[in-house]
Parts: C-alpha cells; structure tokens; sequence
C-alpha cells in the first residue's frame, strides 16, 4: 500500500505532539523517518514510530529536549543530550558542526546521552547541501560478536559521507558495519520473509536465513569479517569513548523498554571552499563522476551508481506515488494510534 506524504506527515506530527512534544522537535523527528521511508529504508522509517512513542510515554526519551554544551571552542563541542530523542540531539549537533566549520574550516561535534537518530544520511545531507563535506557517526547496542567470539560486544555503528557533487546529486554512503542494519532483519520479519544468505547467524554462529534465530540469539555478521568488525570498534572511539558516554556493553536494546538507552554520535564537518576554491572541486568532482558513471560495464549490467543515486531515484519516485509501507507496520501504527486516541493513518 502507498500512504500520502502530506497525511502522514501530519500523523507523525500529531502522534509526538500528542505526548506534549513541542512542534518543532516532533517535525525534525518526522521529516527524519519519511526521508528514510522515502529512500526506501523502511528499517529505520515509519517501523520505528511505534517504539519511539513508547520510549517517550515510559520517559526513556525525553518528550522535550534538553541538550547542553561543554569543552566548545572554535572547532570542537560535546553535546550531551540528556536522554532526548536522537533525531534531535543529532540535527542540533549538525548545525552546531556545520556553524564551526564555516567559521573555522571543520567542525567537529561529539555527542553523548543521545538515542536512536535513524538514518545517518540525513545529517551528513545537511553539510552537503551547504557546500560541505559532512561525516556522521553513531553507536548503538552491541549486535555482533568480536572475530573469533561468541557474544554481542560491538555495534553495527552506521557511518555516513556526504559530498556534494555541483551540478547532481550528492555522492552518499550510508552503511552500517554489519552486511545489513538490524533495522532490516526486523523488517524482514515484518514481512515474514527470509534473510539473504550472510547477514547473520543463529546463536551457535551457524549462518542462517532465519530473522527469528538472528534476533532471539543470533548475531549480525560484520561488513568485510575482520576489517567490519574493526571499523565497527573503532567507530566506538569516536562516539562512546571520545564523547565521554556510553559504549559497547554499557548500551541497552532499543526493544528493552525498562532501561534507557545512552547513545553517542560523531558529526565532522568540512568547509570545501577553506581548502580549495569551490570551482575547481566541482570540476574535479564532475570528472570523477564521469570516471565512474561512463566506465566499461561488466556483463549483465545495465547502469553503473554512485552511492547513493539508487536512493535518489526511490525519493523522487516516492514523493510522486506516496509511502510504501507493508500492511504489518500499516496496523502497528494505527494500534498506536488508538493507545493514543488520535485519527487513525489511512492507506
């Protein structure tokens, strides 16, 4: 089924604010699950409303946010978000690190005491489309066993570059550090589908396709083996250890409601125009798109991608055709729209 842009929009809004979010924070909130949805993340779209709101209602996340600053200078800020909602925290440190790097060349922002902020390109976005670079990072709870272990110790951190490329899309990658988020595996379930051979095991680290035996026991299986998982660790640096928060073992399941969750981020923002003038970067980048764009194709391969430009083109067909969104998620959210006594979404 597709959901108009413009009603569920409205519904999200009216969802958060129903549990006395202010306007403006429950708004950062949407626009960062429809712009997942949009790009056909679903893992980390709509899906998450439901967990979201309860969070809230059980005061594991803040309904109004309260973020305060220290060790600041004309480069450098922690944050610390004092449990409010991740999308946020996050967009506030973005702006914090964009606003540093067009004053100083680079912004760096560490964040503590955060949530779930959904996708990472949606902050990396902001610097791109201001003529930056922009570099996000984020903890979650552990979802995969170190190389050789036995049991959940690192998170499958997602990571995001944006850069702008002039006259086209941004170049966008956006990843976790296992073969596929948790988000997905959860999705997958949603739908009653099997996972692809390599995105997890079961609990005795047997591959399988199972979503159930990964979820309940299992593990993710990090990007590249050894060289995802130690990504993965060190993306744990620059979030939980460098911010002064919480990392690896010390962060509980989002689907734990009994706890709150204390995530960390990493914003990185860099002035192009500070290093080069911006001209001659979007000549250099408009050649190294026409490198990669206009190169032998392999056999079988109809188009060569950038990263990021298959999720472009689901935005712009979405936005013309609405949400899609499975009928599983379509009633979870209109369960909760009954706990909440509002106007239920309509397909």
């Amino acid at each position: 089924m597709y959901i108009d842009i413009d009603h569920i929009r409205q519904f999200s809004n009216t969802c958060l604010t129903q549990l006395d979010m202010p306007e403006n924070e429950a708004s950062i909130i949407t626009e960062a699950l429809l712009e997942a949805d949009l790009r056909e993340i679903h893992s980390h779209g709509f899906l998450r409303l439901p967990i979201y709101v309860e969070r809230i209602q059980k005061e594991l996340i803040r309904n109004q946010a309260k973020i305060t600053e220290s060790n600041e200078n004309d480069v450098l800020a922690v944050l610390d978000g004092h449990y409010s909602a991740g999308q946020v925290v996050a967009y506030q440190a973005m702006q914090k690190s964009i606003e540093k790097a067009e004053q100083s060349g680079i912004g760096v922002v560490a964040v503590k005491n955060s949530n779930h902020f959904g996708i990472s390109a949606y902050y990396s976005l902001m610097a791109a489309q201001q003529d930056k670079i922009g570099i996000v990072i984020s903890n979650v709870s552990p979802l995969m066993p170190a190389v050789g272990g036995a049991e959940k110790v690192i998170g499958n951190n997602p990571l995001s570059i944006a850069a702008p490329t002039g006259e086209t899309d941004p170049m966008v990658l956006d990843m976790a550090l296992s073969n596929t988020s948790f988000g997905k595996v959860l999705f997958a379930k949603e739908k009653g589908q099997e996972v692809p051979e390599g995105w997890g095991v079961d609990e005795k680290g047997r591959s399988t396709t199972d979503p159930d035996q990964i979820i309940n026991g299992g593990f993710l299986s990090p990007v590249g083996g050894p060289k995802g998982f130690g990504l993965a660790v060190m993306a744990e640096v620059l979030t939980g250890v460098l911010s002064g928060g919480h990392f690896s073992k010390m962060i509980p399941s989002m689907y734990d409601v009994s706890q709150k969750q204390s995530i960390s981020h990493f914003m990185l923002t860099i002035d192009i125009k500070q290093l080069i003038s911006l001209e001659l970067y979007y000549e250099s980048m408009k050649q190294l798109v026409s490198y990669i764009k206009e190169s032998k194709k392999a056999e079988g391969a109809n188009q060569i991608y950038l990263p990021g430009e298959i999720e472009f083109l689901k935005e712009k067909r979405n936005k013309e055709q609405g949400i899609p969104m499975e009928e599983k998620t379509f009633n979870k959210i209109n369960e909760m729209a009954k706990a909440l006594k509002i106007s239920p979404l309509e397909a």
